[in-house]
C-alpha cells in the first residue's frame, strides 16, 4: 500500500538522522543528560494484565485498569506550551530555524514552533500552506510549500509500558497526515507504536506496530468517519505481553507478539503529504494527555 511505503521511508529517515547525529556526538554524555532530565516511568509487568473497562467519564472512553496509577497528566492550561514538559521539534534537529521533517521527500511540511499554539485549555497544531524556508536531509536550503506543528514529551516523560490516553480532534483535509505515536528514547528504530494515523479525508484510521530490522508491521484499520467531529479518545494499552489500541471504545489493533520492551516517548504531529493547491490547511486539536503505569 502506497501510504505505508511512505510511512516506512519516513521512519527510515528517522533512523538515518539519528545515526548521523549520534556518530558526531558522545553517546554516553547524551544518555546521561537524558537520564537526568527525564521522568522515566518503568514498571514491571505481572504477566497477567488486568483489562481496561468502559467508563462513564467520557462517552466511549476507556478507564485504566484499577490497579494502575496516574503518572503523567496535562490538559494544556494557560496560553503557552509548557516547554519543560514538551518540545516543539524532534530532539535530534538543530535549532533555530525550524524543526525539520526528517528530510523526507514524502512530507511537504516544515515544522515550526510558531505553529504550536495553546488556548482555552487546548493544544493546536496548525498546518498552513505558506512557503517556508528549511533544509533537506543533507542540510542544503530548501523551500517547503507547507508549515506545521508538532510536539514530543522527549524533555520529560519517557515510559516503558503504560496506559496512554490522548483526547484529540483530527483534521480532515487534502494532504493532511495527523499522527499520535511513540519511538524509543535511546534513538533506536524500530520499534515504533503508531496509536493513530489518518490521511486526507478518508473514513478510516490506522494503528500500527513497527518491529524488526525489516520493519515488520502489525496493523489495524478501522472505520472512523467522524474523527474530525467533536472529541475522541485514543488509547494505548501496553504491557510486557500485550499491545492494544482503541479509538473511543472500538478496538483498532491488538497483539501479543514482538512487544517493545524499552522506554519510549510520545509524539503528536500534523504532517502533509501533498503540495498541490488546496492542501496543507487544517488544525489538529489536543485536549488532554494522560499516562498511567502499573502499580
Amino acid at each position: 500500500m502506497l501510504v505505508r511505503r511512505n510511512r516506512y521511508r519516513r521512519k527510515r529517515a528517522v533512523a538515518d538522522q539519528l545515526s548521523r547525529l549520534l556518530s558526531r556526538r558522545a553517546f554516553v554524555a547524551s544518555a546521561t543528560v537524558l537520564v537526568i532530565a527525564a521522568i522515566v516511568l518503568v514498571a514491571a509487568d505481572t504477566g497477567v494484565p488486568s483489562t481496561p473497562t468502559v467508563t462513564a467519564r467520557m462517552t466511549g472512553a476507556l478507564s485504566a485498569p484499577a490497579n494502575w496509577k496516574l503518572a503523567f497528566s496535562t490538559d494544556f492550561p494557560g496560553t503557552s506550551l509548557d516547554t519543560s514538559t514538551w518540545a516543539q521539534c524532534y530532539p535530534w534537529t538543530p535549532k533555530p530555524p525550524g524543526c525539520t521533517n526528517f528530510g523526507n521527500a514524502d512530507e511537504r511540511e516544515w515544522y515550526l514552533p510558531s505553529q504550536v499554539q495553546v488556548e482555552n485549555g487546548v493544544l493546536a497544531l496548525v498546518a498552513q500552506r505558506t512557503p517556508t524556508e528549511g533544509s533537506d536531509v543533507d542540510g542544503h536550503l530548501k523551500t517547503y510549500t507547507c508549515r506545521s506543528g508538532m510536539v514530543t514529551t522527549y524533555p520529560s516523560v519517557h515510559f516503558k509500558y503504560g496506559f496512554v490516553q490522548v483526547v484529540a480532534r483530527l483534521p480532515f483535509g487534502k494532504g493532511l497526515w495527523p499522527a499520535i505515536w511513540l519511538i524509543p528514547s535511546d534513538g533506536s528504530w524500530p520499534p515504533e507504536i503508531d496509536i493513530v494515523e489518518h490521511w486526507d479525508t478518508r473514513p478510516t484510521a490506522q494503528a500500527t506496530l513497527h518491529t524488526g530490522k525489516q520493519n515488520v508491521q502489525q496493523r489495524g484499520t478501522v472505520d472512523f468517519p467522524d474523527a474530525d467531529q467533536g472529541w475522541h479518545t485514543y488509547t494505548l494499552y501496553w504491557t510486557q505481553s500485550r499491545i492494544s489500541v482503541y479509538y473511543d471504545s472500538q478496538l483498532a489493533l491488538t497483539t501479543t507478539t514482538s512487544i517493545p520492551r524499552q522506554a519510549m516517548y510520545l509524539l503528536l504531529d500534523l504532517a502533509d503529504e501533498n503540495n498541490s493547491p488546496g492542501s496543507c490547511s487544517g488544525t489538529m486539536y489536543v485536549k488532554s494527555v494522560n499516562v498511567w503505569e502499573p502499580s
